[in-house]
């Protein structure tokens, strides 16, 4: 089985970074220990959690923010952060259910390179939506939307030796003004919305958290258990 990890507070970005590493680490161990001939019940860890209002640069412009935007972002009253992530900056905030799988590639033979995974991800995003009778599709933008203007979900992944770390951001029901003080993703011709947006009442991470583990369990084919 997968384990799952779920939280009852905000973390903060950085904290969720730290909590990546150990599990990151924790993984490559547990690869060595298979060579070995040991092995452990629980290989791979899903993190479901939710963040502060954070806006992160992806590695596309890591490094090129200005310092005068950086303190624009924060004056709003949110964090901000550069990442290893793929992707140009994006915004996550309460309402928003982040999931970071911390998994091998090689133990899904659906995947086993960076634009194969993304895919699997975008499917089960969009299994998720379908719960909710919410169609939505990908388009030629990473992400998943609803039509071709309205992004319900951004996704930025990492991959080490085989390990994944960051994952996926589905707007349940995030307060999407804070999306009006950025280009998402650098599509300034592009919408965001939410599921509860879609269908017009509010719809918490709660709610969808068992939704999407079901669309996580269907797609990678194996149970997740809470740890």
């Amino acid at each position: 089985p997968i384990g799952y990890l779920t939280f009852p507070h905000l973390i903060t970005y950085e904290e969720g970074l730290r909590l990546q590493s150990y599990l990151v680490n924790r993984r490559h161990h547990i690869n060595q220990q298979l060579k070995e001939g040991e092995d452990c019940s629980i290989r791979d860890i899903i993190c479901f959690l939710q963040h502060p209002p954070t806006y992160t640069a992806g590695r596309r412009i890591r490094g090129k923010s200005n310092e005068d935007e950086k303190k624009r972002l924060m004056g709003l009253g949110a964090d901000y952060y550069e990442t290893m992530r793929g992707g140009e900056v994006t915004y996550h905030g309460p309402g928003q259910l982040i999931a970071y799988p911390i998994i091998d590639i090689r133990d899904y033979n659906v995947c086993l390179n960076v634009r194969c995974y993304v895919s699997l991800l975008e499917k089960i995003i969009i299994d998720c939506c379908s719960k909710y009778d919410i169609k939505a599709n990908t388009t030629e933008h990473t992400g998943v939307w609803v039509g071709n203007d309205s992004k319900i979900a951004a996704l930025g992944v990492h991959l080490q030796r085989y390990v994944t770390s960051h994952g996926m951001a589905l707007n349940c029901n995030t307060d999407l003004t804070w999306f009006n003080h950025i280009v998402a993703c650098g599509l300034p011709d592009k919408h965001v919305t939410s599921i509860s947006k879609e269908k017009n009442r509010t719809i918490t991470t709660d709610d969808v958290l068992p939704h999407l583990i079901q669309s996580f369990e269907q797609y990678l084919s194996k149970s997740l258990v809470p740890i």
